[in-house]
């Protein structure tokens, strides 16, 4: 009898792992299709909502992201100064440019449903195509000023000075963000790519959200430090 009633339990605990899986992947799924379905209506000023259209992250570029870190750090939100994509507070900046939802619909949400619009915004940024050599690859074939792009070479970084650097720090400062470590900051990104490579800063700037962590990565990489 002992024996049945373990084996129950076992395979009730097997069953509700299943499930659990299941549904942490369709989760998953929705939330890199940028469509969260909620398990629970969010209601927001007396409206009920049961999903949550995140679809326009598509068209962010990385210039979305600078204006959000620099609002993050001007309203001292110091997290996002060090480790910005990681916050919750980046995550509603994104995710209301992304909707036509105000900030207050992701500031009064509950938690639970923070975390997966988080997910969202994380997977929209996540790595699909990986760097070879310094040459950074794109997730899709980039359009600028009339001509094609499916890379970018960076190896140009390995030949910058420390007058560089200055230079970018000077840039920001001019852009009127408050340097705390510049190598945490997407518009420094920029500027150090444009330098190396000759493009326009817009070149960069302009590029899709789904390319900042890849980019940044690129220009702080420990290669160029040896």
């Amino acid at each position: 009898m002992a024996d049945e009633k373990k084996v129950t339990k076992n395979e009730e605990a097997e069953e509700m792992n299943a499930e659990q899986t299941v549904q942490n992947n369709t989760e998953s799924t929705e939330e890199k299709e940028g469509v969260i379905t909620l398990n629970k209506p969010y209601v927001f000023e007396g409206k009920e909502y049961k999903t949550i259209d995140l679809s326009g992250i598509e068209k962010l570029t990385i210039n979305d992201a600078i204006k959000a870190q620099s609002q993050l750090i001007d309203e001292q939100e110091v997290a996002a100064a060090l480790a910005t994509e990681r916050t919750t507070a980046f995550a509603r900046l994104i995710a209301t440019k992304a909707s036509d939802y105000p900030i207050e619909f992701f500031k009064l949400m509950p938690r639970g449903v923070m975390k997966r619009t988080q997910r969202a915004v994380v997977a929209a940024l996540a790595v699909t195509e990986e760097s070879e050599d310094h040459i950074l690859k794109f997730n899709k074939p980039y359009s600028f000023e009339g001509k094609e792009y499916t890379e970018i070479d960076l190896n140009g970084i390995a030949n910058m000075t420390s007058m560089n650097e200055s230079e970018a720090e000077n840039r920001l400062v001019r852009a009127g963000i408050t340097i705390t470590e510049p190598t945490f900051n997407y518009l420094y990104a920029c500027i150090m790519a444009s330098m190396a490579t000759g493009q326009p800063e817009k070149f960069f700037t302009g590029l899709p959200i789904g390319e900042l962590l890849k980019l940044k990565a690129e220009v702080n990489s420990s290669d160029f430090f040896e």
